[in-house]
């Protein structure tokens, strides 16, 4: 093989490569997404973005979103803290008017909107055998099973002093 046909034959195999690789990449094999925290005017903009609103009373405390890798919309995870009789008095049409009425749900049965994560990281607690409610765009799911793709559910806790409510997105 002449000089310049080794040359060509190794262009070639470089652009083979890297046309390799970067298909790839396209295809799906990239990390995960990873969680970031968010500060309470971007969960502001979130929550207000998927139609739903914040009672008044309720105080931004800490928010997760999952960002995507590509297209789509990214889930995310709010919690707000608010009085404690809010417990027992907010409705799911205070939050949104597409949300079905709430649900008893144990504690431990609370879907997330990422596989592997849980609402503990954003501060849940209960107390042993506790209970939250919830309230999902979806009313026909049973209240423990994982969010569907683009589905909103909002989770209502009791703490000692007070109330969290958590906006939850599954993102798309």
């Amino acid at each position: 093989m002449t000089r310049s046909g080794r040359v060509r034959s190794g262009v070639v195999t470089l652009a083979v490569a890297l046309c390799a690789g970067m298909l790839a990449a396209a295809c799906g094999f990239q990390e995960p997404p990873y969680r970031k925290s968010i500060d309470a005017n971007d969960a502001a903009h979130r929550v207000e973005q998927r139609g739903m609103h914040v009672p008044d009373g309720f105080e931004f405390a800490q928010g997760f979103v999952w960002p995507v890798a590509s297209v789509g919309s990214s889930a995310f995870a709010i919690r707000y803290d608010g009085p404690a009789d809010q417990f027992r008095t907010l409705r799911a049409a205070d939050v949104s008017d597409v949300l079905s009425e709430f649900e008893g749900l144990p504690c431990a049965s609370i879907p997330s909107p990422w596989a592997g994560q849980d609402l503990t990281e954003l501060g849940l607690t209960c107390p042993d055998g506790g209970g939250a409610r919830i309230s999902r765009s979806e009313s026909a799911r049973s209240p423990d099973q994982s969010l569907n793709q683009a589905e909103r559910a909002v989770v209502l806790n009791s703490a000692p002093s007070h109330t969290q409510l958590f906006v939850v997105y599954s993102g798309t």
